[in-house]
């Protein structure tokens, strides 16, 4: 305890006795003499050296100013309680909100791509299917696709788009490949699609109609996809016990070389 507060308190101590002190200085004698034995001591000796009525009126004053600052300090005590968790609250909203933006903006593909940095085409098979290949040359962040289909005027529409979130760096962990095969359209005669649009309804080009001409895969693609479909079948045929799928390592992967080889053999994909 320091000396100068044991110096003021023990000043102050006459005049709390004779009921001349100020509240604050009576909340500061009493606080002090609550953890100071000695100040205590000498503040009991002081007290019991009063008259005995007048230290009866003291102690009784001095009981109801005691309770009167306990009830003073438990409203203080709730208050601040009250204002500390509410600032928790806002905090904690405030970072809540702050990790659903961020999540928002920096991770959910919502945003289009700007369809000047991709481009689609399109190629038939010797079976009739229609294979849309994508050129993403310049998109070199993270990216996912959507296909949606809509009727418009009575015509079966697809939108094929790119989507990013709606902050992304300028570059970063894009396709590994520019080209690729994106997707097939099964042309089933009067069940094909009348239209495929790049973009958005809203924000689109036009990339084929039906009857304009549609240039054939070349045989290259051909042996690809039928390599990928033999790849599929195999994948198929493999073997399921109960601990799951038993894949042959030395197989999977002779696949995976044969496919990589024929892909980069398609001339619509370099």
């Amino acid at each position: 305890m320091k000396k100068n507060e044991c110096n003021i308190v023990r000043d102050l101590m006459p005049l709390v006795l004779d009921r001349a002190a100020s509240d604050e200085s009576r909340e500061l004698v009493e606080d002090h003499i609550g953890v100071c034995e000695e100040c205590r001591k000498q503040y009991d000796a002081m007290k019991a050296d009063l008259p005995e009525g007048i230290r009866a009126e003291y102690e009784a004053e001095q009981k109801q100013f005691t309770d009167a600052l306990k009830t003073v300090r438990k409203t203080k005590i709730r208050r601040r309680v009250r204002v500390i968790a509410l600032a928790a609250l806002i905090c904690m909203a405030a970072a809540l909100a702050g990790l659903f933006a961020y999540d928002a903006l920096f991770w959910k593909m919502t945003a289009p791509v700007d369809n000047s940095l991709y481009s689609l085409s399109m190629c038939e098979t010797k079976d009739g299917r229609y294979v849309v290949t994508v050129d993403a040359g310049r998109v070199d962040f993270s990216t996912s696709v959507v296909s949606e289909d809509a009727c418009v005027d009575g015509k079966d529409i697809t939108y094929v788009r790119f989507q990013a979130a709606p902050v992304h760096p300028s570059s970063g962990s894009g396709p590994a490949i520019e080209k690729w095969d994106l997707m097939i359209i099964e042309n089933n005669g009067e069940d094909t699609i009348d239209e495929l649009r790049q973009g958005t309804p809203g924000s689109y080009i036009t990339v084929w109609k039906k009857g304009e001409p549609i240039p054939p895969a070349s045989e290259e693609m051909e042996r690809y996809l039928a390599l990928e479909k033999a790849y599929h079948q195999w994948f198929e045929e493999l073997p399921r016990t109960e601990e799951g799928l038993n894949i042959p390592d030395k197989e999977f992967f002779a696949w995976q070389d044969a496919l990589e080889e024929a892909r980069l053999a398609v001339p619509e994909w370099k």
